[in-house]
């Protein structure tokens, strides 16, 4: 086996300045590095039979300090000329902004990065790659049966993947090696992957419906899990989600296991770079799983494998910097605004595909006022809740009061939207409380599960088919008539944009009119509606997107246009309750997190609660 390290960081690495066969010693982070290799290979059980340096003091002292930290010490190094860094030239020694301020940041770039550019009285990378394939030829050839470690140069170590078939002229400008990044290479399997101080892995877990699910859990050198991280799933999707994977098999699960999840996992941490300075960025690690994938919507390594993963980075940073995550969210996205608690929108009844009776609307939410704390804000909730339900044995009986996914009643005597928010108005001032004063109604539509495409027609109504703007007219008078309705989701079909535009232009003063399906948290979605005026707020859920930095964009571009953004959870949800820690960091005004009642919603709530303390 062939191990790899770039040598550590070196004086004129830090000064930005190109380098090459100048002879320049590492510097002090650049010891800590090497420090840190050696431990990876020693608590990784590698025994290093050769090790192999350049002729230049940076890959010596490198080698040096990782022979020192290992299990076992070689007792004589190899170093060669053969492995040196790529000359640059006459730019040897000059710094790189000012290289770039004078001839381009294009310039900069082919200097750099480009297979064929020779500088004067330099090399390409070509040149290095001759040189590279005359040390493989005489020093790797018959040695598979031994572990090798090599520490050389960014562009020797190019030149090495180019001279072993990994990399090619064309895709090698884009191929980068951090320094003291160990990589692992399997010269007889043609293989190569990182070896980080952390390693990640998967497990089938069970979610809120009792349906398999992803989590992935982190461990450090010596075993011990510093972070975990699962992926929710949603019952009525938007079509430009970021791809679910399930394994499809019949006999198991009935075709909804994620044991393919879990073997994607294993080859993100094979083709992940993590050490300890990016490991604690959760934007560096997030672009690397978007790199990995290398889709539109994260169907080779599957949305729900990389939204556990990006959940488990951020747990695994808040660990290593010892900070709640919500400080680690407000740090990531520069919120120098005061932290408050967002509002809890709370699911009390359940219709569409959340529910079973003759209700399309798929949810019905209340929310308490907002300036109340959030003490009075889940203590009214809980009121109206227990209210309702007394409301609702009375009017439809004991079977009105089964439980849906999110916690919300399943009330299966109603029959129209009308009579639901006729009893929980109802419930509403049986409990104490006045509607549009201390409670308010939000109603997630869910548009897209009643829209026949063919026709061009919603059904609202389980008789009624009406057309988009006989549609808008219908939400028209609901508001006037129940003036506490505050907020309106999904209310057309996710490509409706025309009666979107209108439906926002005609009421978007009066009430929060919310994009799920709409915009999927996709940032070029959400740019796009806030061009066209779709709506002015946005429902936020990290697996739409696959990653918590792609949500966080999606996210600022609302917040910096001064509209509403609402985390929310999914109605097949685990018990951990990051999308609080995501919207109080962020400065989310909402949070949708279901009824008052099953675990999984509940450790939300609690969340609120205990976040709360924290900000006191």
């Amino acid at each position: 086996m062939l191990y790899i390290v770039r040598h550590g960081q070196s004086l004129w690495n830090a000064e930005n300045r190109f380098t090459g066969w100048k002879d320049i010693d590492i510097n002090e982070n650049g010891i800590s590095e090497a420090k840190k290799v050696g431990e990876i290979i020693k608590k990784s059980n590698i025994h290093i039979d050769y090790i192999y340096t350049s002729d230049l003091i940076r890959t010596k002292h490198t080698a040096n300090v990782i022979n020192e930290n290992m299990n076992n010490q070689v007792d004589v190094m190899t170093h060669s000329e053969l492995l040196n860094e790529r000359d640059y030239g006459v730019f040897s020694g000059l710094n790189k902004n000012d290289v770039k301020e004078k001839e381009g940041h294009k310039f900069l770039h082919t200097l750099r990065r480009s297979y064929d550019y020779k500088p004067e009285n330099g090399e390409s990378l070509d040149d290095v790659v001759q040189r590279v394939n005359a040390f493989v030829e005489h020093h790797l050839i018959n040695k598979e049966d031994k572990n090798i470690l090599l520490v050389a140069h960014g562009n020797s170590l190019r030149a090495l993947f180019v001279s072993l078939g990994f990399k090619n002229k064309e895709n090698i400008e884009t191929f980068e090696i951090p320094t003291c990044q160990l990589i692992e290479i399997d010269l007889e399997n043609k293989e190569y992957s990182y070896i980080n101080p952390y390693q990640f892995s998967g497990l089938q877990i069970l979610d809120s419906r009792g349906n398999p699910t992803v989590e992935v859990v982190c461990k450090d050198l010596d075993g011990h899990i510093i972070g975990r991280g699962s992926s929710p799933s949603g019952a009525s999707c938007g079509s430009k989600e970021a791809h679910e994977m399930r394994d499809g098999i019949k006999t198991v699960f009935k075709g909804k296991s994620v044991l393919n999840s879990l073997e994607k996992v294993n080859i993100i941490n094979k083709k992940i770079q993590l050490k300890v300075n990016n490991m604690t960025n959760l934007n560096d690690v997030d672009k690397q799983l978007v790199k990995i994938d290398n889709s539109t919507n994260k169907v080779n390594m599957g949305g729900n494998t990389t939204t556990a993963f990006s959940f488990c980075a951020l747990d695994v940073i808040s660990h290593l910097k010892k900070i709640e995550k919500y400080q680690y969210i407000q740090e990531l996205v520069d919120n120098k605004k005061p932290l408050f608690i967002p509002t809890p929108l709370a699911n009390v009844l359940n219709g569409g595909k959340h529910g079973s009776g003759g209700l399309q609307i798929q949810e019905f939410m209340i929310f308490a006022n907002e300036k109340y704390d959030i003490q009075k804000q889940v203590q009214t909730l809980y009121d109206v809740f227990t209210e309702l339900k007394k409301c609702l044995i009375s009017t439809y009986g004991k079977a009105s009061i089964n439980f849906g996914d999110e916690g919300g009643y399943v009330p299966c005597g109603i029959q129209t939207n009308y009579e639901a928010l006729n009893i929980l108005q109802e419930a509403i001032i049986q409990a104490g409380y006045k509607p549009n004063e201390d409670v308010f109604c939000a109603l997630d539509c869910a548009a897209s599960e009643f829209y026949d495409t063919k026709s061009g027609l919603y059904q609202i109504e389980e008789k009624l088919n009406i057309e988009g703007d006989q549609l808008i007219e219908y939400y028209k008078v609901m508001i006037d008539l129940y003036p506490f309705i505050k907020s309106i989701e999904d209310p057309f079909d996710e490509v409706d944009y025309k009666c979107w535009a209108k439906f926002h232009e005609l009421v978007g003063h009066k009430i929060n009119i919310v994009g799920d399906d709409l915009f999927c948290s996709n940032i070029n979605l959400v740019n796009e509606g806030l061009k066209k005026k779709w709506a002015n707020s946005l429902l936020l859920k990290v697996n739409q997107i696959g990653t918590v930095s792609e949500a966080i964009q999606s996210a600022q571009a609302m917040l910096n246009e001064n509209k509403k953004v609402i985390v929310s959870h999914r109605s097949g949800e685990t018990n951990h309750s990051f999308i609080i820690d995501l919207a109080v960091g962020l400065g989310a005004q909402y949070v949708k997190i279901g009824g008052l009642c099953r675990g999984e919603r509940i450790e939300k709530y609690n969340r609120l609660l205990e976040i709360n303390e924290y900000l006191k």
